[in-house]
């Protein structure tokens, strides 16, 4: 945990809140599961405020006698900075995280499904990586090298950091199921049992 939090605070005391354009944020929505568990979502792209949005669902769900187990995630992406946030939260509640059929977790949204405690994906889901962006090519690579520090410290596979790090801005590289097993992600055709 010592690693994470090093690497984390380290790209939110630089500031580098590097973004697309992003006209709204995520939508953040609570499901109620069996044995009053919770599944939070988060669709969309990642903006500042979505990590309170979150904290504040969470804090809902507990208030209410209920564990907020899972996070439900599609995303092509965001405010890294945000992201870092979330997958904050997510460390820190001990989530699992899920990208489900069809569902799509790429860029940013990436950090957050690498911080689940258990990560699931469904073998039809699209999850990719690629290098941070903003308009000034110095802080980009400064940007970049955070994400790959923080995605290190999440026990992010060598060879996914590696291609995080060569893939331009533009590009997407979308990650192969055997990728994901070497994350320690389960991959199935089921959606994991709610």
């Amino acid at each position: 945990m010592q690693k994470w939090g090093i690497a984390a605070s380290r790209l939110v005391s630089a500031g580098l809140a590097l973004s697309v354009s992003i006209a709204a944020a995520a939508e953040i929505k609570s499901l109620n599961l069996k044995d009053d568990r919770v599944e939070i979502s988060i669709s969309g792209n990642i903006a500042p405020g979505d990590a309170d949005l979150l904290k504040a669902r969470i804090k809902e769900a507990n208030d209410a006698g209920k564990l907020v187990t899972s996070l439900r995630l599609n995303s092509d992406g965001g405010n890294l900075l945000e992201a870092v946030r979330i997958a904050d939260a997510v460390k820190f509640a001990k989530m699992s995280t899920n990208v489900g059929r069809s569902s799509t977790c790429a860029s940013a949204c990436f950090l957050i499904f690498a911080a689940g405690e258990a990560k699931y994906a469904n073998n039809s889901a699209r999850i990719g990586v690629h290098g941070a962006a903003d308009k000034d090519v110095r802080s980009s690579r400064a940007a970049t090298t955070s994400m790959a520090d923080i995605a290190k410290a999440l026990d992010v596979p060598s060879s996914i950091i590696r291609r995080m790090v060569i893939t331009p801005p533009g590009e997407v590289e979308w990650l192969s199921l055997a990728d994901l097993r070497s994350m320690g992600t389960n991959v199935s055709r089921a959606e994991p049992e709610r």
